[in-house]
């Protein structure tokens, strides 16, 4: 007898294009939130690095970073099922892939939160430093997640654009890891108080213009992607 209450089957091709379609559009749009927090974090730097309130642009470029990682987290953490299914069995697992995700996502809130706290006067050198180290060691785990973007369109025409887009994308994965390790580095000697404020603002300097390479090379492939599609 045949089981007509059974509806379960493979899903259509053209749905799984369609979430693939929507799944980079929405990575897109996180990861130029991410970019533009990054270029924030920056400019603050570099105004704090010329003596320019400095304790008020450690706390802003602070939250920028913050808020960067936690949009780009929350876009990859939004379309998850998207990025396990094509990352099971490859190079960067579910695993890695889940946990960078979920590190890049719970250090930008934290983050924000403490930038918020500097702000208002709360220890501001302590909750900077342990922010900078934070943020380094987030950058460094979510690596995994940052690489698995180029899993998402892999079924797309492997044509020079392509390939030029997946290698930004590795290479931005490499300058995130040491600016990672770098800035956890700094912040650890920030805590021990040599020079805070100098190396405070180098380490988020270095920082926003490792968010930004890294945002701007997982959106340039997001972008190349969507072209498969028109």
């Amino acid at each position: 007898m045949d089981n007509l209450g059974n509806t379960t089957g493979p899903r259509p091709p053209e749905l799984d294009r369609q979430e693939r379609e929507r799944s980079m559009q929405i990575v897109t749009a996180g990861s130029l939130v991410e970019a533009i927090g990054g270029i924030a974090a920056v400019v603050m730097a570099v105004l704090g690095l010329a003596g320019i309130a400095r304790q008020t642009m450690i706390g802003v470029s602070i939250i920028a970073i913050g808020v960067a990682l936690l949009f780009a987290g929350g876009a990859l953490a939004s379309r998850y099922s998207q990025f396990a299914s094509r990352v099971s069995g490859q190079r960067v697992d579910e695993v890695e892939f889940g946990g960078g995700v979920g590190v890049e996502f719970l250090t930008g809130a934290a983050g924000t939160v403490m930038g918020v706290l500097i702000l208002l006067g709360i220890y501001p050198l302590t909750l900077a430093a342990v922010s900078v180290v934070a943020f380094g060691g987030g950058l460094l785990l979510s690596t995994g997640a940052t690489s698995a973007v180029n899993q998402l369109g892999e079924a797309f025409p492997y044509d020079r654009r392509v390939r030029m887009a997946r290698e930004a994308v590795q290479g931005a994965a490499g300058v995130q890891a040491l600016v990672g390790i770098g800035a956890a580095i700094l912040g650890i000697l920030a805590l021990l108080g040599i020079q805070p404020y100098t190396l405070l603002l180098v380490a988020l300097l270095g920082l926003g213009g490792g968010i930004l390479i890294a945002a701007s090379a997982v959106s340039g492939r997001m972008l190349v992607g969507l072209r498969g599609f028109r």
